[in-house]
C-alpha cells in the first residue's frame, strides 16, 4: 500500500515527467542539423564585402559576417523544416528564375569572331535598316483648313505660317513606317509612303487632325556592316545561347517528369 501511495505522490510524477522531458530533449540536441561555415563559403562572404564596400574586410568584420550568414541559414533551414517555402509564389518565383539563370549559364564560353559572323549572316534581317522616309508637315485641326491651305501652299516658299501649331515637328527625317505610326496613329503611314516625292499633298488624317504632307525622300533598305554593330551582334549571338541552353535544360528535366493534367 506504501508503494502504491508512493507512485501516487505528486513530486514522484513531477520527476517521472521532468526524466522523460531531460531525455526528449537530449535526443533532439543529438539530432541537430549540421551547420558547417568552410573557408570557401567564409571567402565568398570577405569577397562580397569587398566588393560592395571597396575595402578589404578586417577580422572583426568577418567575424560578424560569419555570424549573421550562421543566423541566416538557422532561419533558411527552420524555414524550410516548417515548410514555409511551400505554396509560395514569390518563392517559387525566385527558385524558377535562380534555376534559369543556372541553366543559361552553362552556355558560356569564348566565342570567336567566324562565329559571329555566321551568326550575323544567318540573322541578316535584324541588322538591315527598313525603308525610311524623310518628309515634312503642316498640321490642321479641321479638313476644310487643311483643303484651303493646299491650293497655295506648293507655290510659297516659307509653308511654317500656313499650317496650325502643335507638339509635332514640321519635318521628320529616316522614320521608318513603324516609326511614323508611332508618332502619328497606326495606318498614317500607309496614307504617305507611296505619294509622289516632292509636292505637298493631303489632306492625310492621323490621330491628331488633318496633315499636309511633302514627302522630299525615300531611303532604302540598307544591310548595317558587321564591324558597325559587331558588339550588338556579340550580345545577340550570347543571348541566343543562353536561350538555347535554357530550352535544353528544360527539355532534359521534362524527360524526367511524368505530367498528369486532371481534366476541368
Amino acid at each position: 500500500m506504501i508503494a502504491i501511495s508512493f507512485l501516487k505522490h505528486p513530486l514522484f510524477l513531477f520527476s517521472i515527467i521532468g526524466s522523460f522531458l531531460f531525455l526528449l530533449d537530449s535526443w533532439s540536441v543529438t539530432d541537430r542539423q549540421e551547420i558547417n561555415v568552410t573557408s570557401a563559403q567564409q571567402q565568398r562572404l570577405a569577397t562580397l564585402w569587398e566588393t560592395q564596400t571597396g575595402f578589404t574586410v578586417t577580422p572583426e568584420q568577418l567575424d560578424s559576417l560569419i555570424a549573421n550568414w550562421v543566423e541566416e541559414e538557422i532561419l533558411y533551414q527552420e524555414a524550410l523544416r516548417l515548410g514555409l517555402d511551400e505554396q509560395d509564389s514569390i518563392v517559387r518565383r525566385r527558385l524558377v528564375q535562380k534555376l534559369g539563370f543556372i541553366a543559361e549559364s552553362e552556355s558560356s564560353e569564348s566565342i570567336e569572331t567566324s562565329t559571329l559572323q555566321t551568326f550575323y549572316r544567318d540573322n541578316i534581317s535584324n541588322y538591315t535598316l527598313p525603308e525610311r522616309y524623310t518628309f515634312r508637315q503642316l498640321y490642321f485641326r479641321a479638313e476644310a483648313e487643311a483643303n484651303n491651305a493646299l491650293l497655295e501652299v506648293n507655290g510659297v516658299e516659307d509653308t511654317n505660317d500656313l499650317g496650325e501649331s502643335s507638339m509635332l515637328n514640321s519635318e521628320y527625317a529616316y522614320l521608318s513606317k513603324l516609326e511614323i505610326n508611332a508618332t502619328f496613329g497606326a495606318g498614317f503611314s500607309d496614307q504617305i509612303t507611296n505619294i509622289a516625292l516632292d509636292s505637298w499633298q493631303g489632306p492625310f488624317l492621323s490621330g491628331f487632325g488633318f496633315h499636309l504632307i511633302q514627302l522630299i525622300a525615300v531611303h532604302r533598305e540598307e544591310i548595317t556592316p558587321f564591324q558597325s554593330v559587331q558588339d550588338q551582334v556579340f550580345m545577340d549571338y550570347e543571348r541566343h545561347q543562353e536561350q538555347n541552353a535554357r530550352s535544353d535544360f528544360i527539355k532534359d528535366l521534362t524527360d524526367k517528369y511524368a505530367v498528369t493534367i486532371e481534366p476541368k
